[in-house]
């Protein structure tokens, strides 16, 4: 009775334990009572207890035959129908102490049976619930056995009296409780495993198809970076050539249209260019490659390629460094910072603004700051612009489109650079974009593992993006 409480509570929260549990506590009760029977009233130890012996058989076979869980409507009603003959055949019969221990006999060897001719025909066959329905079977055979020889002994049994009858009775019951008890929580484990390695095979079907996706995902940023990427690089290219000779006529609607192109072109690309990193960084393909470089460089290199997207707007775009600043970093990763900073500035300073880079030491980090004198954000709009679910976008001072990216894609790169970036803004007053990166990074590993987190990301977005530079170089020399 401890066990399968102990069982239900801390292993198996399964109804039918504690309906085998009851019924062996319905056997126990009984058997006290009748050992009890010279001091208590007769109803009390033969009526209640030939009903709490019945049922106990009833309540402990449902139980067993019970283990995979469903509840045998039909098999319940005949259980509680034949409780109740049995219950009356006694007490028919209950001044003939012979006939009444046949019935109860009989009853037993009823209850189980049943248990045991459902648990072997089970479809899921398990083979500790074979081993118990012929465990329940020998029972029935050894129960139905005692009745015929109690009903040969006649008036003469008395039930717990000392002979070697009983006592060979008591010693095969103890033995079949303690087999019943173990072989049935060793089914319980049986079928554990047998689940739990069903839902292995699920986990690696499941794994199988996650795969899958994941290879086809691959495939569509290998579609986007060559099949994409290549063409506006060739259109950028052609777009500057006519940009260029379209200055030197007197058309100032081609030179507009023309600019309208290229900015167009470069916007998309920008865009284009995010959105691969952003996948690279989220597949774990972005290496982490440090190199000793000098900052006002990056920065100026940035500036020049930006500085065409501030001329359209009047904008002057400045970096006035007053010492050499070196640290020991990724470039590529630190020049799409700036990039994307810069263009955000860019986006949403008025025409004839003003921004400025500035970069400045602390101890052993360097802070770059780039300063605006457009639009301003509000407080809830800063807490919103480095969320990607939260889907900030704006259109900039002169009607551009953004994705919202651009700052996410910052906010993340400067955390695996090991730096920290903010913003101080007021609107109507510009927007101040801060980030602090160490000078030196002794332990690059570090930050490398940080960067290889997808195990499962095949080569073929590395591929991809191997074959932009490609793509350029072809695009550059065929413009040449």
């Amino acid at each position: 009775m401890a066990l399968f409480i102990y069982q239900y509570f801390y292993h198996h929260k399964q109804w039918y334990l504690l309906l085998v549990a009851l019924g062996i506590t319905f056997q126990t009760i009984a058997i006290v009572l009748f050992a009890n029977r010279d001091v208590l009233p007769p109803l009390l130890s033969l009526r209640i207890n030939n009903f709490l012996l019945i049922s106990c058989f009833a309540l402990t076979a449902f139980g067993l035959l019970s283990y995979d869980g469903t509840i045998r409507k039909k098999l319940l009603r005949l259980f509680i129908v034949s409780v109740f003959l049995f219950y009356s055949a006694i007490l028919f019969v209950e001044e003939n102490f012979t006939i009444l221990s046949v019935i109860r006999i009989t009853s037993c060897s009823f209850f189980f049976g049943i248990g045991a001719f459902y648990l072997y025909t089970n479809k899921n066959k398990y083979k500790f619930s074979i081993l118990l329905s012929a465990v329940l079977l020998l029972y029935s055979v050894f129960q139905l056995v005692r009745a015929i020889h109690i009903y040969q002994i006649g008036q003469s049994y008395v039930f717990l009296q000392n002979s070697t009858f009983n006592n060979w009775f008591l010693i095969v019951s103890v033995l079949v409780i303690s087999a019943i008890s173990i072989g049935f929580i060793m089914l319980l484990k049986e079928i554990d495993q047998k689940t739990i390695l069903a839902k292995n095979v699920i986990i690696e079907q499941d794994k199988r198809k996650l795969q899958a996706l994941n290879q086809t995902q691959n495939k569509l940023f290998s579609i986007i970076a060559h099949d994409l990427r290549s063409p506006f690089i060739n259109i950028l290219g052609l777009s500057d050539l006519l940009l260029d000779n379209v200055k030197d006529t007197d058309n100032p609607e081609s030179e507009k249209y023309t600019d309208l192109i290229n900015s167009t072109a470069k916007n998309t690309l920008n865009l284009l260019d995010n959105l691969l990193n952003w996948a690279k960084s989220q597949t774990g393909e972005l290496g982490f490659n440090p190199e000793k470089i000098t900052l006002s460089e990056v920065i100026d290199e940035i500036i020049g390629l930006k500085r065409s997207q501030a001329k359209a707007k009047n904008i002057a775009l400045q970096h006035s460094p007053t010492t050499d600043i070196e640290l020991f970093t990724d470039k590529n990763i630190l020049a799409t910072i700036l990039r994307n900073l810069i263009a955000n500035a860019i986006k949403f300073t008025d025409y004839g603004g003003q921004i400025e880079v500035v970069a400045t030491t602390h101890g052993q980090q360097v802070e770059i700051c780039v300063i605006d004198n457009g639009v301003g954000m509000t407080d809830e709009t800063i807490r919103k612009i480095f969320d990607l679910s939260a889907n900030v976008t704006s259109r900039g001072t002169a009607n551009e489109n953004g994705s919202g990216l651009g700052l996410v894609l910052c906010k993340e790169f400067v955390e695996k650079l090991d730096g920290h970036l903010w913003v101080e803004s007021e609107i109507g007053k510009g927007s101040n974009f801060k980030f602090t990166l160490p000078l030196h990074i002794p332990e690059p590993e570090r930050i490398d593992s940080t960067l290889t987190g997808a195990q499962d990301a095949t080569e073929s977005v590395a591929l991809a993006f191997s074959s932009y530079s490609q793509g350029q170089e072809q695009s550059s020399k065929s413009l040449r």
